[in-house]
């Protein structure tokens, strides 16, 4: 059996990883290496999310949560267990992961000021540069390979194609629906900070601190059909105050870089299967900003539906 997958971000690896364990012949056509990507680019931390189609997302989450708990225990992968509390302006009530052995609920006595909800969870953090590095390793180790080149048309290809082009999907297969989501994250030197902590109560303005090996990713911004790749240095500024009202340790610290992705979006993460013209097509994008959180288990689903 041999796939051709279209893209090299964390969803193009992880989806050619799991082809080969499942048996596959696998190899990558992708325009950009994986340390190009928006994937590189990410804050690329397992934690609680929510995503449409509701139900298949919570399953893919779930299912990825069990595999990096495997790869935190191979130094190499770049994946680690992080500890962090997502905190919530407004107490919107129960919620889907309150019973899940890995999450916590805060008591009030144990939220910030200004802080009606938050969770401690038990999650992950993914760097990056090792993990989809670790990723390629993998593929190429199988016998895969990654060829760098334009994609114009899937029907350049025979027998299964796996579809992970992201914001590429758009011109590569017609989809109107994929827009791109503008993130722009800080980067500071880590004075020995372990844990993470998150505030989204605004969709707009989210701010976050996650630590990895010897930096700080401070994030961010979320800007809907914003293609601009232009670090804004007002927008540093936002992200650094934010940052340090959540984590007064970053008081001080350098800015050592500032960088720009764009998410690739869409009303419900596609991951389907169709036949065009005796080409089996497997679709596997518009994960927004949860290409990580989903990422195994969207991988593993994709296997199913091009083996069935």
């Amino acid at each position: 059996m041999e796939a051709t997958v279209i893209g090299a971000g964390v969803s193009g690896l992880t989806t050619a990883v799991a082809l080969q364990r499942a048996g596959w012949s696998v190899s990558i056509v992708a325009e950009s290496p994986p340390l190009e990507t928006t994937s590189v680019v990410a804050a690329a931390v397992w934690t609680i999310a929510e995503m449409s189609p509701v139900e298949r997302s919570r399953a893919w989450a779930i299912r990825s949560y069990e595999v990096f708990s495997e790869l935190a225990q191979i130094r190499e992968s770049g994946v680690v267990p992080l500890r962090q509390r997502e905190l919530e302006r407004d107490d919107l009530g129960p919620s889907w992961w309150d019973d899940k052995p890995w999450v916590h609920r805060l008591s009030r006595e144990d939220l910030p000021a200004g802080y009606s909800a938050g969770w401690e969870i038990d999650g992950f953090m993914v760097e990056p540069p090792i993990y989809l590095l670790w990723l390629q390793s993998q593929l190429e180790q199988a016998g895969g390979r990654i060829e760098l080149r334009p994609v114009e048309s899937l029907a350049e290809f025979d027998g299964v194609v796996v579809n992970c082009s992201g914001l590429g999907a758009r011109a590569l297969v017609g989809d109107a629906e994929v827009f791109p989501v503008r993130g722009q994250v800080v980067m500071t030197e880590n004075p020995g900070i372990s844990e993470g902590i998150s505030d989204e109560s605004d969709q707009h303005r989210i701010s976050y601190v996650y630590p990895r090996s010897t930096t700080m990713v401070l994030g961010g911004t979320r800007q809907l059909r914003n293609a601009d790749l232009e670090p804004h240095p007002e927008e540093a500024e936002r992200i650094l105050s934010d940052a340090i009202h959540l984590q007064p340790r970053l008081i001080g610290l350098p800015v050592v870089d500032v960088k720009v992705g764009l998410r690739p979006a869409r009303a419900y993460v596609r991951v389907e299967k169709e036949d065009v013209d005796g080409l089996t097509i497997v679709h596997n994008y518009g994960h927004g900003g949860c290409g990580y959180i989903l990422s195994w288990g969207c991988a593993e689903e994709v296997v199913t539906l091009a083996g069935g």
